[in-house]
């Protein structure tokens, strides 16, 4: 079982001592001895070890002490066999050493023994061994490692004869010996290789049958190699360093290459089909709705959208009334304040059915569904509509979703908008998500968390900008008029139907002649409503609409108090239809020796294993 799967029992390996004998023909004599610390109860382990073109491993054996283990035991990961065998399998990139004990709650030591074949390469003046002593696939860390590489005979401590350890960011030494080559690493993290490379006179070796042979002097680029590989981990570790001091610097280069494309493009896209062109029309104010578009249907085109509200919705009832398909009758209602220790009179309407023959709109039609089950045939007060219509959640929902996509199929086909800039978008976020994507995964992928390389740390920069670019065009996305404009048509109504809106908003403080009809003054209530301004309407109607008009109408009712806005349209429009919209909503929502150098990692051997 491996440690940390959540499982009562775990191990934890505390050493490992590997030695290495090459052989006078270039193939090693590998002893691997693994120290175990196991919590709990286990019977099995194995030793995964990568073999490459032109490698063998051979002469296998597993031992523990001065017991042998036999060959001929399972080799699945995770099966049982008699204690004290073992057996070999192969693998897609190597071989598998399975071996089967019983242990619980001790220290035990099994040793590895096997030969190794073709990881040596012989070149005309030196051989070179390169050796993972310890692999990357081992799933928990490793407290000490030792390792010696002893050479087919003592030499001198020649140029030809090199010793490296590496990575570098492994805490680690090596020793240069006239007969051996040493190493030694503390505290080794799970998941992290330590090579071993030592390089010595081909004159040592008797033959080359257990090696590679290649062609040509190998010592100088083996030498450039590795000093190649210090110069990158010090360029990584002085590129990085230098990002850490200046960091308002990288700060802002962030800035720069995560908002600075979006930016642009956004920008390129409200150039080319968000900025609106203006039309001839002038007019500060139109005192008359400039056409017969429903009040449903104007605040959308005003601001880009195709979906309406709750503002629409009460507008369109509002609208209704007017028309004469709901009577409205001026009622008291009396309602309890300061805790039920005062009452007042409201304001307050009787709805009830009026003419229904008259032909609705196919957004009408849920808005006249909705209202007809709430008065019934006895008519229903609107200070009781919000809890009516709340008792028919579910239903009356329905028929609110059906009045937003009506409206918005209206609103479609009158084809208003030019919204191109939105394909454009779209291929944006695409691109931004895929680089991210492939950019974010490739660095993190390589990322060495103790000894970062600059390019790993700039691939995952690069991908974290490209998220961000991507977020900032899905943000603008949501902004409409940034890539929709209206067309000539649509626009020319709409610089109409604003100048309009802003009449109905100054209105109360303007000295023109008032509306002469009740017509148009309950138009003007209608598409107040519509706007969300009703309340500057009604101010506007106490101010300046006639008494004889004011008593035949059943919209602009006010009390005798004269409060601004009391009587039926007084029961505050906007908490009528915030109320709305909330009952409508769906149910369930309101050198020599030294340390470790360069990054390594051509070095043979190496894999991994486990315990269960």
């Amino acid at each position: 079982m491996w440690p940390g799967t959540g499982s009562a029992k775990s191990y934890s390996l505390p050493h490992a001592d590997v030695g290495v004998r090459i052989q006078p023909d270039g193939s090693l004599l590998v002893r691997e001895q693994i120290t175990f610390d196991f919590s709990g109860s286990f019977s099995g382990a194995n030793r995964d070890i990568p073999v490459r073109k032109g490698e063998s491993i051979d002469h296998i054996s597993v031992s523990e002490g001065t017991d042998n283990y036999r060959a001929g035991g399972n080799t699945d990961l995770g099966g049982f066999a008699l204690p004290g065998s073992f057996g070999v399998a192969q693998i897609h990139n190597g071989i598998r050493i399975v071996w089967h004990y019983s242990a619980g709650d001790e220290r035990r030591t099994f040793t590895l023994s096997y030969r190794f074949r073709g990881l040596a390469v012989a070149y005309d003046d030196v051989v070179d061994v390169n050796l993972n002593v310890w692999g990357d696939d081992w799933p928990t860390g490793l407290g000490d490692l030792t390792a010696a590489m002893q050479l087919p005979r003592a030499t001198e401590l020649s140029p030809s004869y090199r010793v490296w350890g590496s990575p570098v960011w492994v805490r680690g030494t090596v020793a240069r010996l006239p007969d051996r080559a040493n190493l030694q690493a503390a505290l080794v993290p799970a998941h992290q290789f330590v090579e071993l490379r030592v390089v010595f006179p081909r004159s040592l070796l008797t033959s080359t049958s257990g090696a590679q042979v290649r062609s040509g002097s190998g010592l100088q680029q083996i030498v450039a190699a590795e000093a190649a590989s210090q110069r990158e981990f010090d360029r990584d570790r002085k590129h990085i360093d230098d990002a850490k001091r200046h960091l308002g610097r990288t700060i802002l280069y962030l800035l720069l290459l995560g908002l600075g494309p979006a930016l642009a493009l956004m920008a390129l896209v409200w150039v080319l089909y968000g900025r609106e062109r203006k039309t001839d029309y002038d007019r500060e104010y139109e005192q008359a709705p400039p056409s017969d578009t429903e009040p449903a249907l104007v605040p959308a085109l005003l601001r880009q959208e195709t979906t309406p509200g709750s503002n629409e919705f009460t507008a369109t009832l509002f609208d209704l009334i007017r028309r004469g398909r709901y009577k409205a009758t001026p009622v008291t209602t009396e309602r309890k304040v300061w805790g039920g220790l005062r009452h007042e009179d409201l304001a307050d309407l009787q709805l009830t059915v009026g003419d229904t023959n008259p032909q609705l709109t196919d957004f009408e039609e849920p808005v006249a569904e909705v209202i007809d089950s709430v008065v019934g045939g006895e008519g229903e007060r609107l200070t009781e509509f919000r809890e009516r219509i709340e008792g028919d959640r579910a239903s009356n929902s329905k028929r609110f979703t059906s009045f937003k996509e009506n409206v918005s199929s209206a609103i479609r086909a009158r084809r208003w908008y030019s919204s191109g800039g939105g394909r454009l978008l779209a291929f944006g976020i695409g691109v931004f998500a895929l680089a991210a994507i492939l950019l974010l995964w490739t660095g993190i992928h390589g990322f060495r968390s103790a000894a970062p390389r600059w390019s790993d740390v700039v691939t995952v920069a690069l991908g974290g900008c490209a998220a961000a670019n991507g977020a900032s065009l899905i943000f603008a996305a949501t902004r409409v008029p940034l890539w929709r404009r209206r067309t000539r048509a649509g626009q020319a109504e709409a610089e109409r139907w604003e100048a309009f809106r802003r009449y109905l908003t100054d209105f109360p403080r303007l000295q023109e002649a008032p509306p002469a009809t009740l017509e148009l003054w309950e138009r003007y209530l209608v598409y107040g409503i519509a706007f969300g301004i009703a309340e500057r309407v009604l101010q506007g109607a106490h101010l300046h609409m006639p008494e004889a008009l004011h008593d035949q109408s059943s919209l602009y009712w006010i009390t005798p108090n004269g409060d601004l806005g009391s009587g039926a349209t007084a029961l505050a429009i906007g908490d009528l239809s915030s109320g709305f919209g909330s009952a409508l909503a769906p149910p369930g929502t309101s050198g020599s020796g030294g340390g470790f150098s360069g990054g390594g990692g051509g070095g043979g051997g190496g894999g991994g294993g486990g315990a269960w």
